[in-house]
């Protein structure tokens, strides 16, 4: 019992070390299942904000333990398309083929929690669109074709939701007016809308140079 304890002591230690080594590298490859993390990034139509922040996701994953710990710098994420027509408040269905694994780390992911989050958008937004033009212009040979700048040349748009999304631009009252060197300061055409526009006019520039044909 005495000689088991006391020769060889340098032989057996390395032995010892040599099974501690092999075993760290044994564990390091065996794949491991942990929880990680799992960033939202919804991919909204411009006429949609969120009125909450990201909600907080998890998902289970199995890999080697060197792998998962790629995903502390570069996480999982879900990236889903919400069109403009979406309710107020929309509830999404996660499932674990929704999990992107970034590109050269090799992890499963098992499942994800919760299964499905809540997302409520703003009911009232605003946003930039352009102004067009729908002047007539006349001068004194007639009416001519004559370039014409917009100042500004977009405006804001304020007002629900699904009427923002569905609006493309903004038109000038339809109206007449006499080339000169002037600028005319005109009304937008906010009639059936259903929106308030920011500034509701707009000044019309005749191109310098433009004369008629």
């Amino acid at each position: 019992m005495t000689a088991a304890f006391t020769e060889h002591l340098a032989l057996k230690a390395s032995a010892l070390l040599l099974t501690i080594a092999l075993w760290f590298a044994v564990a390091a490859r065996e794949p491991t299942e942990d929880v990680a993390s799992v960033r939202f990034a919804p991919q909204l139509d411009s006429a949609l904000v969120l009125r909450d922040p990201a909600p907080m996701i998890r998902a289970l994953v199995i890999g080697r333990p060197s792998e998962i710990l790629k995903l502390a710098n570069n996480p999982l994420v879900i990236r889903r398309s919400i069109a403009s027509d979406a309710p107020d408040t929309l509830v999404l269905s996660l499932r674990t083929s929704d999990v992107e694994v970034p590109e050269g780390i090799e992890v499963i992911v098992r499942d994800v929690q919760p299964s499905s989050i809540p997302l409520r958008f703003e009911s009232t937004v605003s946003r930039l669109v352009p102004v067009r033009s729908a002047l007539l212009v006349r001068a004194p040979s007639g009416t001519v074709s004559v370039p014409v700048r917009l100042q500004p040349d977009s405006v804001t748009v304020l007002g629900p939701r699904r009427a923002i999304a569905r609006l493309r631009f903004v038109s000038t009252m339809p109206d007449s007016v006499v080339l000169d060197t002037l600028a005319h300061l005109v009304d937008l055409d906010t009639a059936g809308l259903g929106v308030t526009v920011r500034p509701p006019q707009v000044k019309a520039i005749f191109l310098r140079g433009a004369t008629p044909p």
